[in-house]
């Protein structure tokens, strides 16, 4: 299962609407987002979720298509509903878990359909389901303290306690930008994305870790 993350902290200054360029919304959102975005009484979250959400689908896209580009307004947000969205893009359609508290959005997007011509890289073609991954979001504990350290720092962790094995003997390296996960430098059959933004870092992995190493 391929799965791809966002987080956004509502509350940094880039975030802020009065931070944003006078063409962001424009430049980002589909009609239909943008006369969501308009009816909307709580338009500044609904912005980031949408945001992440094609951000998140992105990972993925990228995953199948090393040469797709993030351009927002092609990855497009259907209806959001009880914590879901749909992503749909060539390379989709991705369904995407939305959370959100009074400090953050995240998004975790799946595949839903893989079409093996459209496949090209390491990872194999099929159908896959929407019951998903382990994921959470984090608070950086310090001021200044690096974000991409410190979500890899995490995701380590989480893998090593799902396998019983000690922290150090997992390690997270990228793969022309995208991270991977080994255990005593053997490639560890898991899908991950890592994210960050302000005061938050984010991961997601496929649970077919859940069987890796018993010895």
């Amino acid at each position: 299962m391929l799965v791809g993350n966002d987080v956004v902290d509502l509350h940094d200054p880039e975030s802020r609407p009065g931070a944003l360029h006078p063409r962001f919304d424009v430049r980002v959102f589909t009609p239909d987002e943008l006369e969501a975005l308009s009816a909307s009484a709580s338009a500044h979250p609904l912005r980031w979720t949408l945001w992440a959400a094609k951000e998140s689908a992105y990972k993925v896209a990228k995953k199948l298509d090393r040469t797709v580009r993030f351009l927002p307004r092609d990855f497009v947000v259907g209806q959001i509903a009880e914590g879901r969205a749909l992503v749909m893009h060539a390379t989709g359609p991705f369904d995407v878990r939305l959370y959100r508290t009074d400090r953050w959005v995240s998004a975790v997007a799946t595949l839903t359909v893989v079409h093996p011509s459209r496949t090209r890289g390491p990872f194999s073609a099929g159908r896959v389901g929407a019951g998903l991954i382990n994921t959470a979001v984090e608070r950086l504990a310090t001021h200044g303290a690096d974000p991409g350290r410190t979500v890899r720092e995490f995701a380590r962790a989480a893998l090593a306690s799902r396998m019983n094995v000690p922290p150090w003997q997992v390690r997270i390296a990228a793969d022309r930008g995208i991270p991977v996960a080994f255990w005593r430098d053997r490639r560890l059959p898991v899908d991950l994305s890592l994210s960050h933004h302000g005061r938050f870092v984010a991961w997601a992995a496929s649970e077919a870790l859940a069987t890796e190493p018993a010895a």
